[in-house]
């Protein structure tokens, strides 16, 4: 009887699925946007698409050379070029991204990037090298700017939709969330910047890769001369508890959305478009068939700006920008009077006025937390000190505009349990692009105090905009 039970079992298994699947192998699609057809032909109907990484079961019995067959899925069937399959996923660090291309890569597929981790800069890349390789002859040489070039006879865009470039917009339509970078790094803590900066001559070797993950081109070397000039207030364990829980006054939906887990979108607001700006030139703005684009968070967070009064102001951001359509941003302490008729004053002399003191009006900085802020009573205390004079090396006086004459520190306790939450350290250097010999609030860096360790924040610069 046990002999009869046993003949039965293994009876059952041999017939089963499962041994049926003997045949077949582990595969991962290795195209961006590959054709499954109905039947192993090159003129077959195709009834479906699949993209990179995605894993499917190989058929060798029913493959042949140029077509394999595979299944994928819930039991989908069907037949594709078999050059398109690898025995293992393809990763990303085995690709070179557009920032790091050059004439002689020869592994750079944006495409398959985008479909291995989508990311609206992979989707502008994509876009961008479809440009590049689909474009006609005849449409590049039109939409080539040389001396002949007249702006008032420049031709029309003329694009064509692109099924998998399509996809990818419905993709990044549907909401992502953004990938992990190994691009991103976090915030420097200030031990490590206040020790170069003590201990280099600037600008060197060291200084320039050391600030260079600090996440901003606007940390000139320079800046470390007048950090180590100056000295952040005691840090001990106050309200914040980790950099996870603020995000930077200049992050974008995608950062917040890696950082908090909460997708963000796009929105298609035109196609590609002529742009004459002066200190470029003429140029076609756009990626393929996409041009102004709005990208948001589809989940809001909570935006928190602290007044120069000590008071916390918050309201939901969905943290929107609107690509191809002017973003600039003066810097968290320009105001632009909107009731000072033009031509009273010059534009530069307004600006330069606008940097004054407003208490009841201005924002010293603003930062973004995923939900309200909590256990708050009352105002923040503000306390800035007195300005101190700088001094500079002589390998600090490449570039004048990055030099500052003197700085200030200030220091927000927002729970007011006497220790600072944040720190500023504001520079000021001559008014030369403002035509001005008075000081001007040039530049800040900001420090947050997280879990009783400074850290460099982020930055702030004056910027002029529309000149």
């Amino acid at each position: 009887m046990r002999l009869q039970i046993y003949a039965l079992f293994f009876a059952t298994i041999l017939c089963s699925p499962i041994a049926a699947s003997a045949s077949t192998e582990a595969r991962w699609v290795h195209g961006s946007w590959v054709n499954v057809r109905e039947k192993p032909e090159a003129n077959a109907q195709v009834v479906a698409h699949l993209v990179t990484n995605t894993p499917v079961q190989l058929d060798t019995s029913a493959s042949n050379g140029k077509f394999c067959a595979i299944t994928w899925g819930q039991g989908q069937q069907g037949f594709l070029a078999c050059n398109l399959l690898g025995e293992k996923a393809l990763r990303l660090e085995d690709f070179v991204d557009s920032y790091h291309r050059s004439s002689e890569s020869t592994n750079y597929f944006p495409a398959r990037a985008f479909w291995m981790a989508p990311s609206f800069r992979r989707l502008q890349d994509a876009g961008s090298y479809f440009q590049e390789t689909m474009l006609s002859p005849q449409q590049k040489a039109l939409e080539t700017v040389d001396s002949n070039f007249v702006w008032e006879k420049r031709p029309a865009l003329k694009r064509y939709p692109i099924p998998e470039f399509e996809a990818m917009k419905q993709r990044m339509m549907a909401g992502i969330i953004e990938p992990a970078s190994p691009y991103f790094q976090p915030p420097a803590p200030w031990e490590e910047l206040s020790k170069l900066a003590k201990s280099e001559e600037l600008p060197g070797k060291k200084t320039t890769e050391a600030t260079a993950r600090l996440h901003s081109s606007l940390f000139y070397p320079s800046v470390l001369v007048m950090l180590r000039q100056l000295d952040l207030p005691a840090a001990a364990p106050s309200y914040f508890k980790s950099l996870d829980e603020l995000g930077r006054p200049s992050a974008g939906p995608e950062e917040i959305s890696r950082q908090y887990q909460i997708p963000y979108a796009i929105k298609p607001v035109s196609g590609p478009y002529w742009d004459n700006y002066e200190p470029s030139g003429i140029n076609v703005i756009g990626w393929w068939d996409l041009g102004k684009v709005d990208v948001f968070l589809q989940k809001p967070v909570i935006k928190n700006l602290l007044m120069l009064d000590g008071r916390v102001k918050s309201k939901n951001s969905d943290l929107k920008y609107s690509l191809g359509v002017d973003n600039c941003q003066q810097g968290f302490r320009f105001i632009e009077s909107e009731d000072q008729p033009e031509p009273v004053k010059s534009l530069a002399q307004r600006r330069l006025e606008s940097l004054q003191p407003k208490a009841k009006d201005e924002a010293i900085l603003y930062f973004y937390t995923r939900t309200e802020l909590s256990a708050l009573h009352g105002s923040a205390k503000v306390t800035t000190q007195a300005p101190v004079k700088l001094q500079y090396d002589s390998k600090a006086k490449s570039n004048t505009f990055e030099h500052f004459s003197q700085a200030s520190i200030t220091s927000i306790d927002i729970d007011k349990d006497g220790i600072a939450d944040f720190s500023i350290a504001e520079a000021w250097h001559r008014g030369a692009m403002l035509e001005s010999a008075t000081h001007q609030p040039a530049y800040r860096v900001i420090f947050v105090n997280a879990g009783g360790r400074w850290y460099l924040f982020d930055i702030d610069q004056y910027l002029m905009c529309g000149c």
